[in-house]
């Protein structure tokens, strides 16, 4: 079930009215959320083309993984007791079987997870790997249905046994609350991905709301719903899915704009779905961490993944970087946890050769990151190993254009000199409060995201190898007419219902012809703006409006929904 659709509507309408109806009677109050949550769940299994049935293992995976880790937890913490025995074989035996719990949870998650995941492509990289030392085989594909949300509850679920094992949380008594701490409907197919320390206490408490809560819940509802259907559905539809579906077709400059454009769908369909799951929360009185902080305006790669999917980075950083000894081990171990992690962020969005080579990018652009942070904190001035290290970025960026993606000799010497600009900006450019110098540093950040937005979006590595070609052997042509036209705008001011102004007419008929480009440009100016403006100030007054006043607006729109799309799409992370 989407968010966008009249029939989530029709469903939270009826739930929302039952769970306050229920508010004395805890119990029975938690059974009809976990009872609404498999609803939601099961619901949303269905392709919406409706080319598949509903796959029955889907809520089977999602119960096993709930038992599994519930149990394991109850068992680890209840083995913590015998270590304080008097007998050391006791204790041996408690320490061992906290370790086999643990293991257990870990491979039944993580075994799971890489199954749906990572099974097919581990095939076609290993034929791909055979057949380039001679041999002739041809990788089968299972037909391996991807269970929606996995990689979210697994993570949420596996965090609250490793935590019960570390002795930083005790476990759940209530299997009622722990089942619905894993299958809360708003964030459990695409997050945010909650902690058991931060959701667990708010179902031992009696649910309130205010009228200022109602308000800013509907504010994020308004402003999620926008974000996803506008910048998450309606621009892909009319523009950049046409690009990445045939690349061949457009030029240089098109491509270049649908990198843009992607840049602001892929922000607008995960933030929209995070705002409205965290809207959606609050009007039954639970709060849930933030997912995004206008991440285009990170200054820095590091800086960007703190800001870009917050649950998932904090996830990996407490649960990896620094179980693998995090930055106190010696530089090389701490570069190797660093890249570790980083890779492993990049991976968890698919298994494909496209996203090797995007995990790696943003993994090596993390550990330049940090050398070139630490550089600065210690006030060292640019040396001969960094000009050592320039060579080798372009010798790899060199030998990446022609020997992966398969460019010219000019190419791939463009696409070097693409990447040394940008890390001689970052190197060179001062990191202080001057306006100047903190813009330089987000535009680098910034197209940094951008460019390696190609091999997130492309179907496979040839696709990306057309863009990239595109790209570094720039056509110097412009886009076509009427490539960013708005059909429905077009139609209105050819034929105005009423007597408008030539002036009018003629305005309008233009940002017509440019509407899809104008609301590019509108989006990403949105994201760059203070975030202040939009989270405070115009949230504040959004809540401050009357009720009636609300529901027009929530039925405006409604009506902008439907005049835009045809019908719903699924949010792109929920194939993660």
């Amino acid at each position: 079930m989407y968010f966008a659709t009249l029939d989530f509507l029709l469903f939270i309408v009826p739930v929302l009215a039952g769970y306050w109806m229920l508010s004395n009677h805890p119990m029975v109050r938690g059974l009809w959320l976990i009872g609404a949550s498999y609803f939601f769940y099961m619901a949303g299994s269905r392709p919406p083309d409706g080319s598949l049935p509903t796959a029955w293992y889907y809520v089977g995976l999602l119960a096993f993984s709930t038992v599994l880790n519930y149990v394991a937890a109850a068992r680890i913490d209840r083995l913590a007791a015998a270590r304080g025995d008097a007998s050391e074989s006791s204790r041996r035996r408690a320490q061992q079987g906290r370790a086999l719990w643990l293991g257990a949870a870990l491979a039944g998650n993580l075994g799971l997870l890489a199954y749906f995941k990572y099974t097919n492509f581990a095939i076609e990289a290993f034929c791909d790997v055979a057949n380039a030392l001679g041999a002739d085989l041809i990788a089968p594909q299972l037909q391996l249905l991807m269970p929606i949300g996995i990689s979210f509850y697994t993570f949420q679920s596996l965090s609250y046994t490793i935590d019960v094992w570390r002795g930083s949380l005790r476990p759940e008594p209530s299997f009622r609350k722990f089942v619905l701490f894993v299958a809360f409907f708003p964030q459990l197919v695409a997050g945010p991905i909650v902690r058991a320390s931060e959701f667990l206490p708010q179902l031992h408490r009696r649910p309130r709301l205010s009228r200022q809560a109602v308000g800013e819940a509907l504010f994020r509802i308004t402003k999620g719903m926008f974000k996803k259907v506008v910048f998450g559905d309606w621009i892909p539809v009319v523009f950049s899915d046409l690009v990445f579906t045939a690349p061949e077709n457009y030029t240089s400059l098109e491509h270049l704009l649908a990198l843009y454009a992607f840049t602001l769908q892929i922000y607008g369909d995960f933030s929209g779905y995070s705002d409205i799951a965290i809207g959606v929360a609050k009007l039954m009185g639970f709060d849930m961490p933030e997912n995004f902080d206008r991440p285009y305006q990170a200054r820095g790669v590091g800086e960007f993944w703190r800001r870009w999917h917050m649950t998932l980075s904090t996830w990996l950083r407490d649960y990896l970087f620094f179980p693998l000894g995090g930055s106190r081990k010696s530089p090389a171990r701490t570069y190797f946890n660093l890249w570790l992690t980083m890779f492993l962020v990049g991976m968890w969005h698919r298994a494909s050769w496209n996203f090797i080579i995007y995990s790696n990018v943003h993994a090596f652009a993390m550990l330049f990151n940090r050398w070139n942070t630490r550089r600065r904190a210690a006030h060292r001035a640019v040396g001969l190993g960094a000009f050592a290290g320039g060579l080798v970025l372009g010798g790899i960026s060199y030998g990446l254009g022609v020997g992966v993606l398969e460019l010219s000799s000019r190419g791939a010497a463009v696409l070097t000199w693409i990447v040394l600009a940008g890390a001689a900006g970052s190197v060179f450019v001062p990191e202080d409060a001057r306006r100047w110098s903190t813009a330089v540093h987000i535009l680098l950040t910034f197209h940094f995201t951008v460019l390696s937005r190609v091999f997130f979006q492309a179907a496979d590595l040839d696709t990306a190898r057309i863009i990239t070609q595109r790209l570094v052997d720039w056509d110097g042509r412009g886009f076509r007419p009427g490539l960013f036209r708005v059909e429905s705008w077009r139609s209105f001011f050819d034929h105005p219902p009423l007597d408008l102004p030539e002036i009018i007419v003629s305005t309008g008929q233009w940002c017509a012809e440019h509407g899809v480009l104008l609301v590019l440009i509108a989006g990403l100016g949105y994201h760059f703006t203070p975030r202040s403006w939009v989270d405070d100030h115009l949230g504040r007054r959004f809540a401050a409006l009357p009720g009636p006043v609300i529901g027009v607006i929530l039925a405006l729109l409604g009506a902008l929904l439907v005049d835009l799309l045809d019908g719903p799409r699924a949010n792109i992370y929920f194939a993660f």
